[in-house]
Protein backbone atom coordinates (compact mmCIF):
# COMPACT_ATOMS: atom_id res chain seq x y z
CA UNK A 1 0.00 0.00 0.00
CA UNK A 2 1.08 3.09 -0.96
CA UNK A 3 1.16 5.21 2.42
CA UNK A 4 3.21 8.43 0.80
CA UNK A 5 0.19 10.25 0.97
CA UNK A 6 -2.23 9.35 4.12
CA UNK A 7 -4.80 7.26 3.03
CA UNK A 8 -8.77 6.67 4.32
CA UNK A 9 -10.30 3.32 4.41
CA UNK A 10 -13.97 3.63 5.19
CA UNK A 11 -16.05 0.50 6.29
CA UNK A 12 -20.01 0.84 6.59
CA UNK A 13 -23.29 -0.74 6.30
CA UNK A 14 -25.88 -1.84 8.53
CA UNK A 15 -25.69 -2.39 12.63
CA UNK A 16 -24.05 -6.41 13.34
CA UNK A 17 -22.49 -6.44 9.90
CA UNK A 18 -19.25 -7.33 10.77
CA UNK A 19 -17.82 -4.24 10.38
CA UNK A 20 -16.07 -4.16 13.80
CA UNK A 21 -14.83 -8.00 13.46
CA UNK A 22 -13.42 -6.91 9.54
CA UNK A 23 -12.05 -3.67 11.03
CA UNK A 24 -10.25 -5.33 13.75
CA UNK A 25 -8.96 -8.27 10.98
CA UNK A 26 -7.70 -4.80 8.89
CA UNK A 27 -5.72 -3.30 12.23
CA UNK A 28 -4.06 -6.69 12.95
CA UNK A 29 -2.89 -7.19 9.34
CA UNK A 30 -2.11 -3.76 8.57
CA UNK A 31 0.22 -2.46 11.58
CA UNK A 32 1.10 1.02 10.09
CA UNK A 33 -3.17 1.79 9.92
CA UNK A 34 -4.85 3.22 12.85
CA UNK A 35 -8.32 3.51 13.93
CA UNK A 36 -10.13 7.32 13.45
CA UNK A 37 -11.18 8.56 16.86
CA UNK A 38 -14.46 9.90 16.68
CA UNK A 39 -16.07 12.60 19.13
CA UNK A 40 -19.32 11.39 21.03
CA UNK A 41 -21.22 13.31 23.87
CA UNK A 42 -21.84 9.51 25.12
CA UNK A 43 -20.80 9.18 28.91
CA UNK A 44 -17.08 7.35 28.39
CA UNK A 45 -17.12 3.42 29.91
CA UNK A 46 -15.12 2.53 32.34
CA UNK A 47 -12.55 0.59 30.01
CA UNK A 48 -12.22 3.99 27.60
CA UNK A 49 -9.25 5.94 27.32
CA UNK A 50 -10.04 9.09 26.10
CA UNK A 51 -8.26 10.13 22.83
CA UNK A 52 -7.79 6.40 21.77
CA UNK A 53 -11.59 5.02 22.18
CA UNK A 54 -13.33 8.36 21.64
CA UNK A 55 -12.90 11.99 22.38
CA UNK A 56 -15.83 12.35 25.39
CA UNK A 57 -16.99 15.90 24.95
CA UNK A 58 -20.54 17.98 26.31
CA UNK A 59 -23.47 18.39 24.29
CA UNK A 60 -22.28 22.07 24.37
CA UNK A 61 -19.25 21.10 22.93
CA UNK A 62 -19.95 19.46 20.56
CA UNK A 63 -22.82 21.59 18.96
CA UNK A 64 -20.52 24.14 19.13
CA UNK A 65 -18.56 22.34 16.94
CA UNK A 66 -20.90 21.78 14.77
CA UNK A 67 -21.65 25.63 14.41
CA UNK A 68 -17.79 25.95 13.80
CA UNK A 69 -17.90 23.28 11.02
CA UNK A 70 -15.42 21.05 12.39
CA UNK A 71 -17.21 17.75 11.45
CA UNK A 72 -16.57 15.78 8.26
CA UNK A 73 -19.61 14.22 9.09
CA UNK A 74 -22.04 14.03 12.65
CA UNK A 75 -24.92 12.35 13.69
CA UNK A 76 -27.33 11.11 16.09
CA UNK A 77 -27.12 7.24 16.57
CA UNK A 78 -29.54 4.64 17.51
CA UNK A 79 -32.38 7.49 18.75
CA UNK A 80 -30.41 7.45 22.19
CA UNK A 81 -29.36 11.09 22.10
CA UNK A 82 -25.78 10.47 22.53
CA UNK A 83 -23.96 12.62 19.08
CA UNK A 84 -21.36 11.03 17.27
CA UNK A 85 -19.11 12.81 14.81
CA UNK A 86 -15.48 12.94 12.67
CA UNK A 87 -13.53 16.02 13.18
CA UNK A 88 -11.88 17.65 9.97
CA UNK A 89 -9.33 18.20 11.55
CA UNK A 90 -8.39 15.14 12.70
CA UNK A 91 -8.70 13.79 8.80
CA UNK A 92 -6.54 16.45 7.31
CA UNK A 93 -3.60 15.83 10.15
CA UNK A 94 -3.77 12.01 9.08
CA UNK A 95 -3.94 13.05 5.61
CA UNK A 96 -1.15 15.54 5.72
CA UNK A 97 1.51 13.16 7.74
CA UNK A 98 0.56 10.35 5.35
CA UNK A 99 -1.61 8.06 7.82
CA UNK A 100 -3.63 5.56 7.57
CA UNK A 101 -6.59 5.52 9.01
CA UNK A 102 -9.59 3.22 9.46
CA UNK A 103 -13.27 4.51 10.26
CA UNK A 104 -16.05 2.15 10.87
CA UNK A 105 -19.23 3.78 10.24
CA UNK A 106 -23.03 4.45 9.77
CA UNK A 107 -23.45 4.61 5.42
CA UNK A 108 -24.60 8.42 5.09
CA UNK A 109 -21.37 9.57 7.48
CA UNK A 110 -19.10 7.02 5.42
CA UNK A 111 -20.09 8.64 2.38
CA UNK A 112 -19.61 11.98 3.91
CA UNK A 113 -15.63 10.93 4.23
CA UNK A 114 -15.80 9.94 0.74
CA UNK A 115 -16.36 13.03 -0.58
CA UNK A 116 -14.66 14.91 1.65
CA UNK A 117 -11.22 13.28 0.16
CA UNK A 118 -12.68 11.36 -2.97
CA UNK A 119 -8.99 10.38 -3.76
CA UNK A 120 -7.60 9.10 -0.60
CA UNK A 121 -10.74 7.44 0.35
CA UNK A 122 -11.15 3.55 -0.31
CA UNK A 123 -15.24 3.41 0.69
CA UNK A 124 -16.30 -0.15 0.89
CA UNK A 125 -19.86 -0.93 2.31
CA UNK A 126 -20.25 -4.64 3.93
CA UNK A 127 -23.69 -6.26 3.47
CA UNK A 128 -25.80 -9.03 5.13
CA UNK A 129 -26.80 -11.79 2.70
CA UNK A 130 -30.58 -10.61 3.56
CA UNK A 131 -32.95 -8.74 5.86
CA UNK A 132 -33.45 -12.03 7.91
CA UNK A 133 -29.92 -12.68 8.68
CA UNK A 134 -29.62 -9.24 10.32
CA UNK A 135 -32.39 -9.62 12.47
CA UNK A 136 -30.74 -12.92 13.53
CA UNK A 137 -27.24 -11.12 14.10
CA UNK A 138 -28.42 -8.28 16.14
CA UNK A 139 -30.43 -10.42 18.52
CA UNK A 140 -27.46 -13.06 18.89
CA UNK A 141 -25.39 -10.80 19.56
CA UNK A 142 -27.51 -9.40 22.59
CA UNK A 143 -26.56 -5.70 23.29
CA UNK A 144 -29.55 -4.37 21.81
CA UNK A 145 -32.76 -3.57 23.55
CA UNK A 146 -36.06 -4.70 20.99
CA UNK A 147 -36.41 -1.08 20.62
CA UNK A 148 -33.34 -0.65 19.21
CA UNK A 149 -33.31 -4.04 16.96
CA UNK A 150 -36.25 -2.38 15.70
CA UNK A 151 -34.93 1.29 14.98
CA UNK A 152 -31.63 -0.24 13.39
CA UNK A 153 -34.23 -2.50 10.85
CA UNK A 154 -36.35 0.53 9.94
CA UNK A 155 -32.91 2.23 9.06
CA UNK A 156 -32.00 -0.56 6.64
CA UNK A 157 -33.68 0.43 3.34
CA UNK A 158 -32.34 3.81 3.81
CA UNK A 159 -28.49 2.25 4.17
CA UNK A 160 -28.88 -0.06 1.65
CA UNK A 161 -30.21 2.24 -0.91
CA UNK A 162 -26.24 4.14 -0.25
CA UNK A 163 -24.34 0.71 -1.25
CA UNK A 164 -24.72 1.47 -4.88
CA UNK A 165 -22.30 4.77 -3.92
CA UNK A 166 -19.98 2.91 -2.62
CA UNK A 167 -16.25 1.62 -4.50
CA UNK A 168 -16.82 -1.55 -3.33
CA UNK A 169 -19.62 -4.08 -2.18
CA UNK A 170 -18.85 -7.10 0.10
CA UNK A 171 -21.57 -9.08 1.05
CA UNK A 172 -20.57 -10.79 4.31
CA UNK A 173 -21.95 -14.17 4.24
CA UNK A 174 -19.02 -15.76 5.85
CA UNK A 175 -16.68 -13.49 8.00
CA UNK A 176 -13.46 -15.22 6.90
CA UNK A 177 -13.71 -14.72 3.75
CA UNK A 178 -14.92 -11.18 3.87
CA UNK A 179 -12.02 -10.52 5.55
CA UNK A 180 -9.65 -12.06 3.07
CA UNK A 181 -11.81 -9.77 0.19
CA UNK A 182 -11.20 -6.99 2.06
CA UNK A 183 -7.22 -7.15 2.62
CA UNK A 184 -7.36 -7.58 -0.84
CA UNK A 185 -9.02 -4.17 -1.93
CA UNK A 186 -7.06 -2.39 0.68
CA UNK A 187 -3.63 -3.74 -0.51
CA UNK A 188 -4.70 -2.87 -3.85
CA UNK A 189 -5.39 0.50 -3.00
Amino acid sequence: MDTKSGKIIVLAGPSGVGKGSIGSALLAHFPEMRFSVSVTTRPRREYEVEGKHYFFVSKETFFEKIKGNEFVEFEEVYKNGHMYGTLISYIESAISQGKILLLDMEAVGGLKVKNFHPQETLAIFIKFPNEKTQLERLKKRGSDSEEQIKYRMERLPRELSLAEKYDKIIINNDLQESIEQVIKLVESF
